[in-house]
């Protein structure tokens, strides 16, 4: 609750009633390197980083965060002492960070979600890249490279949603029928604080900036309702507890996952290696669902022997 008293700035959002006005969170986690891309309806927030010659890596985070997760990633990859250049693109998933979601609340959807990132790939007019995500990304980023397999290099899933499982605790209590409509329009910070502590193996390993962040950013106008329509949609998909259809997958695939994590739990990993065809597997043993965020050095450097490896 401390947390989320100190980064909401007024006594209504600590309850999960107001919000933050969308310039002043613009002022604040938009930079120079962001950009504006129209799809959908949407403006999908972006950034476009690296060299612009470079092999190109599309990033993409998971359920509640941003494309501010990746930020030591973007550091790291950015660094000139590398042998390789690398163009590194990310983006707020439509619901997410600084993006928001459709006009219309109704039309948010599973289909919406891959819909509009293929779109935003094309209008990149991107072909043989190496593609990241973590969580509901790492989904999306497997659900792409499923559909599209000559445009996807090499595939890094990263404790990804998707295989059927129980939600985790405080993604079902929101789910549940009436809490969930309620959620809609109260979505308390100190939900999201308890849903970062979640997230991390470790949670001494969580700063202040990126805490600060995750509840900014769920004070979005338009986020409580986002945040909700994405609930019930794992929730509906889990409740039909239908086997993962990644088995078309080409590209090369690497598969993270941090052995701490209670959201999307290690031992799903099996159904992942059995479904996509020569995957492999690095799991971290402190770490929780977030190792990008929570051990990007270490990550990182696995994620580069696999991009490197012939």
């Amino acid at each position: 609750m401390q947390d989320a008293v100190a980064a909401s700035p007024t006594i209504s959002s600590v309850w999960g009633i107001g919000e933050m006005p969308i310039e002043d969170l613009n002022n604040i986690y938009a930079n120079e390197e962001s950009q504006w891309m129209d799809v959908n309806g949407m403006r999908i927030h972006y950034r476009d980083e690296g060299d612009p010659n470079g092999q190109p890596i599309v990033l993409i985070h998971g359920i509640l965060s941003s494309l501010h997760t990746w930020e030591q990633w973007n550091l790291g990859l950015t660094n000139k002492g590398l042998a390789d250049t690398y163009r590194i693109i990310s983006l707020d998933v439509p619901g997410f960070g600084l993006t928001g979601g459709p006009e219309n609340p109704d039309d948010f959807s599973e289909s919406l979600l891959h819909d509009s990132f293929s779109q935003f790939i094309s209008q990149l007019q991107l072909d043989d890249f190496i593609l990241a995500g973590n969580s509901l990304g790492g989904y999306i980023s497997a659900h792409y490279a499923a559909n599209n397999p000559g445009k996807v290099k090499k595939l890094i899933l990263i404790d990804p949603a998707g295989a059927p499982q129980d939600l985790p605790f405080i993604l079902s209590l929101a789910s549940t029928p009436g809490i969930n409509s309620l959620a809609a329009n109260v979505f308390p910070p100190f939900i999201v604080a308890m849903g970062v502590k979640d997230v991390y193996g470790d949670q001494e390993r969580i700063t202040k900036a990126n805490m600060d962040r995750y509840i900014h950013l769920s004070l979005r106008p338009g986020a409580k309702q986002a945040y909700a329509n994405t609930i019930a949609m794992l929730d509906d998909k889990n409740s039909k507890q239908a086997p993962l259809n990644f088995a078309s997958i080409t590209a090369p695939t690497l598969l993270m996952w941090g052995e701490k994590d209670i959201w999307v739990p290690a031992t799903l990993s099996e159904q992942w290696l059995k479904n996509i065809p020569g995957s492999t597997l690095i799991t971290y043993p402190d770490a929780g669902h977030v190792p990008m965020e929570e051990i990007p050095q270490q990550t990182l450097q696995d994620a580069l022997s696999f991009i490197n490896l012939k």
